[in-house]
């Protein structure tokens, strides 16, 4: 059962041609993760389709995700694409460390650590690789430094280093809105997206997690469908019965009719083609 977790990917080629990508030679390097963080981000949608639609049982052992993902062209959520993305990196020749983590989403109380991360020791560096996160998250490797601020595709983020070893990503917004804003004197206030624990966890504890996650009445997961990919000047999304475009220009959003629109929705602008 919890071998699979641990399995090597059935076709490595396969998944760098899935991500439009030549297979590196030499060894590993930051440029190289920046690069393999963007195309995955770009190229494989994040998407609860199989817990919110069908019902369906996820497993996280590596040939499931990789038929999933790499043959079937279809996404997952982040159980599904930091396991896969983690092998790809390892087999790659970095040093990951897989993790726990939570949205930092207000609620009013604490959420609950529901998220699973990688993290990467890179020539006496560490990283955050996250292909798998929902939200906002920047197109390149986080340097774990406290108090560390990054541009990424024109958003602002900021790294903080919490009690009892929490690294938190803050976004601090839009470079646009963030420069507008200081033109008038005002200032932007930030969001908190997600935490990471500096702690190494074991693949086995995200199993229970990814559980809860895609078959529990309480979870997002299962309570509406979200499909989010990023793109070359922004992102698009689905949440709910709502299609949404992202761009500098601003935000369009539009109802999603019928299930016949979902699906060529899916087919024209997220790679997804469902069987019937």
């Amino acid at each position: 059962m919890y071998e699979e977790l641990y399995a090597p990917l059935p076709d490595r080629n396969l998944y760098w041609e899935r991500l439009g990508m030549e297979p590196p030679t030499g060894e590993p390097t930051r440029e190289l993760l920046d690069r393999m963080i963007l195309a995955h981000q770009c190229r494989i949608p994040f998407e609860n389709l199989d817990a919110c639609d069908f019902r369906r049982p996820i497993s996280l052992g590596i040939p499931d995700i990789f038929q999933k993902v790499i043959v079937d062209k279809r996404g997952g959520y982040c159980f599904e694409l930091n396991s896969l993305f983690d092998a790809l990196l390892q087999e790659t020749g970095f040093k990951t460390m897989p993790c726990l983590g939570r949205s930092l989403k207000d609620r009013g109380y604490v959420y609950p650590i529901l998220h699973r991360g990688i993290m990467v020791n890179l020539d006496g560096e560490r990283y955050l690789a996250e292909v798998g996160y929902g939200g906002p998250t920047p197109a390149c490797a986080i340097p774990l430094v406290d108090g560390a601020e990054l541009d990424s595709r024109g958003q602002r983020f900021r790294v903080e280093l919490h009690e009892n070893g929490w690294w938190h990503l803050i976004y601090l917004g839009s470079i646009a809105k963030l420069n507008a804003a200081a033109e008038r004197g005002e200032e932007v206030p930030p969001t908190p997206a997600y935490a990471i624990l500096d702690v190494p966890a074991a693949l086995t504890d995200f199993v229970p997690l990814s559980y809860f996650c895609s078959t529990h009445p309480d979870s997002v997961f299962t309570q509406w469908r979200m499909v989010n990919l990023r793109t070359d000047d922004g992102n698009i999304s689905i949440t709910d019965d709502a299609f949404t475009r992202v761009t500098p220009e601003g935000k369009e959003t539009k109802r999603v009719e019928s299930d016949d629109e979902f699906r060529a929705l899916l087919s024209e602008h997220f790679g997804i083609e469902l069987p019937a």
